[in-house]
């Protein structure tokens, strides 16, 4: 197996795709107005009031506005001292909140029987210390409550367990395991077995626990002091359930549980890690978790899996979210994790291998991608849905802004 070789990585380099990045945002911007929607040749794109980056940017992929790339997308864009588009994202966010009762997986017809990971509040708690902005703190708090409480506590996403699955609502007759697994963003991934519905997922949780964690501190902002209380100890106990259930102590590891079978699954993810994102792991956890990254880390990041598992699906010979693909939103999360729990060197050494990847390839290429093999140092990965991985702005630009500024830090910024 040959692994590229690329030159070091500077800050020099690492700031020309930077600056590069910051010219993409205004282009990057979309909009599903009456008239885009008249003028949609496949009569699904769903209205928003205010412009959007698309999980795509100006790269012909994935131009909707997606639940969880637009987190991603956000924290760059705080960044780049961008709050302006932020504030857009909230608004579509709320608006969606108001009109389906969550947020869709994408605006598009097809999605609103779905939603995806749900990070995107925590950006609203970041775009609040930027800014101060605390109208639309008010605005935003009730329809966050309405969110956690009546979708993601929902009947359909609730366990005997009290941990959260993932389900979409839509038709029964087209593989609902399938649009399930959708939900989490990890479409598609062989860590749940045949069927998610019988699972746990940890991103689910872990991102219900942090969602908890963000309504307690916009509770405190608004002077909900039993409110803050409530959500404190709602994201404890989901935090506890995690760690009853998901932790394997033999392994020193957090799986999959699959809460029908009442066993844990024999997958290791990158999914583990974010229990330290949203603060689960005990210190004791995070140092086996941290210890356990060697199985992980290559050349270029951190593979999704340990090891290539066998499709679980028929139709898939193989599935994307897996060894040997490394993933900028995965990154992201992890390597924050990695600084919450005080582990600066590890999550430094894995950023600069994933970043410096991300930016030797845009110097060959012209492009980011939505995912990269990080074992080789290319994008040569087993085709799950299109022929070659194709060129994406929106996450993977974020991973270049953040990760960057992790290791190089960063002057004062005017927009």
């Amino acid at each position: 197996m040959e692994i590229v070789s690329f030159p070091p990585l500077t800050r020099q380099r690492w700031q020309a795709l930077d600056e590069q990045i910051r010219s993409w945002w205004q282009n990057d911007l979309h909009t599903a107005l009456e008239a885009d929607l008249r003028h949609d040749d496949s009569q699904t794109l769903l209205f928003l009031p205010c412009p959007y980056s698309s999980a795509g940017g100006s790269e012909a992929m994935f131009p909707e506005m997606y639940a969880w790339d637009t987190y991603f997308i956000n924290l760059a864009l705080l960044a780049h001292k961008r709050e302006d588009i932020v504030r857009f994202h909230i608004l579509n966010y709320l608006f969606e909140i108001q009109r389906y009762g969550f947020m869709p997986n994408g605006n598009r017809t097809f999605y609103t029987t779905r939603s995806q990971t749900p990070v995107f509040s925590d950006s609203i708690w970041r775009y609040y210390q930027a800014t101060g902005d605390r109208d639309l703190l008010h605005q935003a708090y009730p329809l966050l409550k309405q969110e956690y409480t009546h979708y993601w506590n929902a009947p359909h996403h609730q366990t005997p367990i009290g941990l959260a699955t993932n389900q979409d609502l839509g038709d029964t007759s087209s593989r609902p395991e399938l649009m399930s697994l959708a939900e989490t963003g990890l479409d598609f991934c062989s860590l749940f077995g045949p069927d998610i519905r019988d699972c746990v997922p940890l991103i689910t949780n872990c991102a219900l626990v942090r969602y908890a964690q963000t309504l307690a501190h916009l509770a405190d902002v608004l002077g909900e002091k039993a409110e803050q209380e409530h959500w404190l100890k709602e994201a404890e106990t989901r935090a506890q359930l995690v760690r009853d259930y998901c932790w394997n102590p033999e392994k020193g590891f957090f799986l999959e549980y699959n809460y029908r079978e009442q066993k844990q699954l024999p997958f290791l993810s990158l999914c583990a890690y974010w229990t330290l994102w949203a603060g689960i792991a005990t210190p004791e956890q995070a140092a086996y978790l941290v210890a356990q990254l060697t199985a992980f880390e290559h050349a270029y990041g951190l593979t999704v899996t340990d090891v290539l598992y066998p499709s679980p699906f028929p139709e898939f010979e193989w599935v994307q979210w897996g060894y040997p693909a490394g993933w900028s939103p995965l990154h992201i999360i992890l390597i924050e994790g990695l600084q919450a729990y005080g582990y600066q060197a590890e999550a430094q050494r894995i950023a600069e291998k994933y970043l410096n990847l991300q930016v030797s390839l845009y110097e060959q290429t012209g492009n980011l991608y939505e995912k990269y093999n990080v074992v080789q140092g290319n994008t040569q990965l087993p085709h799950e849905r299109q022929d070659d991985v194709p060129p994406l702005h929106g996450w993977s630009s974020a991973s270049v802004v953040l990760l960057g500024r992790m290791l190089f830090g960063h002057k004062d910024e005017e927009q």
